[in-house]
């Protein structure tokens, strides 16, 4: 076990700054598993170490109420360990399906068509406020079964629990805060699942309301509380996903070139920039012992964050990682949509939707090119990706 000589650390890059990529090697090389004296997190930079974190609930748990996360009542699938885990996720994967996915492929390529055809004409967008949001957040409010009006509450309510910092969350009214900011989405979708258990529609709530496995249902409250996961992560991730992919490709015109002349490579490349530019920074976790990782002793009862940015970036795993190689294969090795027991749920949704958003951008448009003297990033730390970007247009 070693102690860590902190003193000469330089402060990180801000996530969406390309020098980050630099530091997370520094870190990686020197410092693996480093306490973060902004949030006092255990921060953990290589792979494998990472990987371990993800895949060991019974030394670090999910169950963050443990550090002073708000406990609502409701069993959330991101803060739970197994055997609970299993169960609910179990049940939850009979509604997931993946013929009941590939149902939406339609509607998905019928939203970003109109959605397209919205702003034929103009010769410049913000790819993200008209496109990227636009369409996930239409389709999984079509997949739920929820009103189309309704749009600017979800995307309200997700904003700002994505966008709640690491040190907001270390101040000591943090989880009444936070509960405070989840109750009126939780309200608003407790009165929809009530409704579907009433009166089942077509539509993922219903099927969520009313999924079963031998005999085991979801409690109200589990229902609930995975629906509202389900909409805040999963157009938060995809909306970064899909802007990405469309700047990595104009930082990488043979890339682009490729793949346009070889759409079959699409699904490969989308995995691609997952690993290169994961939409969630970090995994958190809580560590439930005294335990030693990498040489370093992380105390119980501790914050610990795996990095997915710098483990996706780790040459003990990828070669060349800084490359965007879109015949790489890394599906089932990245951390894009995290690993191990909480691997994300709705993975094979997000990386649906990517896939076919891109595809249509890129049959409808022959140019896609990134304004970069006018890029909004991301602001929260968790996440990476950009709060706008503008892009020049020219159609097929």
């Amino acid at each position: 076990m070693s102690e860590l000589d902190v003193s000469a650390i330089p402060a990180q890059p801000n996530v969406n700054d390309p020098a980050v990529y630099d530091w997370y090697r520094m870190m990686r090389d020197e410092h693996p598993v480093h306490r973060d004296p902004v949030t006092g997190w255990w921060v953990v930079y290589r792979y494998a170490d990472a990987r371990h974190v993800l895949t060991h609930p019974e030394t670090f748990s999910s169950e963050m109420h443990r550090m002073g996360f708000p406990e609502t009542g409701l069993e959330s699938l991101p803060q739970m360990d197994p055997p609970r885990h299993t169960r609910v996720r179990g049940i939850l994967s009979t509604a997931f399906t993946p013929h009941s996915i590939s149902e939406y492929e339609e509607l998905i390529v019928r939203t970003t068509n109109e959605i397209i055809d919205g702003f034929i004409g103009k010769d410049r967008i913000d790819l993200v406020a008209d496109l990227a949001y636009t369409v996930p957040i239409a389709v999984i409010l079509e997949i739920l079964g929820l009103p189309a009006e309704d749009r600017h509450l979800f995307y309200d309510w997700a904003r700002k629990v994505m966008g709640v910092t690491p040190e907001e969350m270390a101040q000591p009214d943090f989880a009444e805060a936070m509960g405070r900011l989840q109750q009126e989405a939780i309200t608003y979708l407790r009165e929809k699942v009530r409704e579907r258990r009433n009166k089942p529609g077509d539509d993922m709530l219903t099927r969520l309301a009313n999924a079963e496995l031998d005999g085991d249902r979801l409690t109200e409250d589990e229902t609930v509380n995975f629906a509202n996961v389900m909409f805040a992560g999963g157009h938060i991730s995809t909306t970064m996903t899909i802007a990405n992919a469309v700047d990595l490709f104009d930082l990488n015109p043979a890339a682009q070139a490729e793949v346009r002349a070889n759409p079959e490579l699409i699904g490969q490349a989308m995995e691609e920039v997952l690993r290169h530019r994961p939409p969630i920074t970090t995994g958190l976790r809580a560590s439930t012992r005294d335990v030693e990782l990498a040489g370093v002793m992380i105390p119980a009862n501790q914050h610990v964050a795996a990095s997915f940015c710098s483990a996706n970036r780790d040459e003990r795993q990828f070669p060349d990682p800084e490359a965007f190689d879109v015949h790489r294969r890394s599906e089932g090795r990245h951390f894009g949509f995290g690993f191990g027991t909480h691997h994300c749920i709705g993975n094979a949704l997000g990386r649906l939707e990517s896939r076919l958003v891109l595809k249509v951008l890129f049959e409808r448009f022959q140019e896609i090119q990134v304004d970069r003297d006018a890029v909004g990033w991301a602001l929260p730390p968790q996440m990476v990706g950009f709060d706008s970007l503008p892009v020049a247009l020219r159609a097929a």
